[in-house]
């Protein structure tokens, strides 16, 4: 998963509750800036715990996969690249 894909993957997770980013930051338990940063594809710049807790918020999780290995179907389905 590209930082990229995390990042609109928070955002599809936050409007599906139907949560303002501030409301979202709020209920993780980080910074409304954090959040942001977050969405905008900042990701790098904020640690894994914290990406871990918003994560959890939304009821996902990060997974791992073998560098290099071609991507699933469901994985070119949901539009990831390498």
């Amino acid at each position: 998963m590209s930082l990229m894909h995390l990042s609109q993957t928070i955002i599809d997770a936050r409007k599906k509750k139907g949560l303002n980013q501030t409301e979202a930051a709020k209920y993780a338990g980080i910074s409304l800036n954090t959040y942001r940063r977050m969405e905008n594809g900042f990701i790098e710049e904020v640690g894994i715990t914290k990406v871990s807790e918003v994560l959890d918020f939304f009821g996902l999780e990060m997974a791992t996969r073998e560098k290099g290995r071609p991507l699933t179907l469901e994985e070119l389905q949901r539009g990831e690249t390498y």
